[in-house]
């Protein structure tokens, strides 16, 4: 399983594309012939006080002791939505709203004096989870659209979820599945091999 980076990662492609996501913020002073970050802006500059959308990395990349923007908790993340997920979480289509919806949460707790956003992730992740499980058993679940149903990371879970509830189906309907020796086995078989290169139940 190719585990995403939930910390900055100059590496990590996925973290890059996360960081792409363009979040809502506002400027915190005025900005001389900045307009052009706003394709709706007609004036050279940006006054104190405007609100536009920008990349993440843009504000994780600021000087703290002199930024320039403010970063504002996008909708998706809003009390509205608390209400919503609250009411059945497994219903709600994250794909299609955030496709990034728990990496990006957990950036944007930084920039939240309160804890709502990282409660939200918890409780929306702790609801779903069951029923993730319960799609990756059911392996005649053709119709569903995943790419609108997960998230990026949900969608890492319930690829690996069926590939491994497949595995196991096979293994227990004996079909031809490799199992193969953990680590832990090899080596004790390494340790008890003698000089000569014959294991010790050989040599009995």
């Amino acid at each position: 399983m190719n585990i995403p980076s939930f910390r900055p990662n100059y590496y990590s492609l996925d973290d890059i594309a996360i960081t792409q996501e363009r979040i809502p913020c506002r400027t915190t002073q005025d900005l001389h012939m900045m307009g052009f970050l706003d394709a709706s802006e007609k004036s050279p500059n940006l006054s104190n006080n405007h609100t536009l959308e920008l990349p993440l990395w843009v504000m994780l990349t600021q000087d703290d002791r002199n930024p320039h923007f403010e970063a504002l908790v996008p909708d998706v993340y809003s009390a509205a939505y608390k209400e919503i997920y609250q009411a059945d979480a497994n219903y709600v289509e994250l794909g299609a709203l955030c496709k990034f919806y728990f990496e990006l949460g957990m950036y944007l707790t930084r920039y939240q004096n309160n804890n709502s956003v990282a409660e939200m992730l918890y409780t929306t992740a702790q609801e779903r989870l069951k029923g993730l499980k319960d799609l990756c058993q059911n392996v005649g679940n053709d119709s569903l659209n995943v790419a609108s149903k997960f998230d990026f990371s949900e969608r890492l879970l319930f690829n690996e979820g069926t590939k491994t509830n497949k595995l196991f189906d096979d293994w227990l309907q004996e079909r031809q599945v490799h199992i193969k020796s953990t680590e832990i086995a090899i080596n004790i078989r390494k340790r008890k091999r003698s000089p000569d290169g014959e294991t010790q139940e050989e040599q009995q």
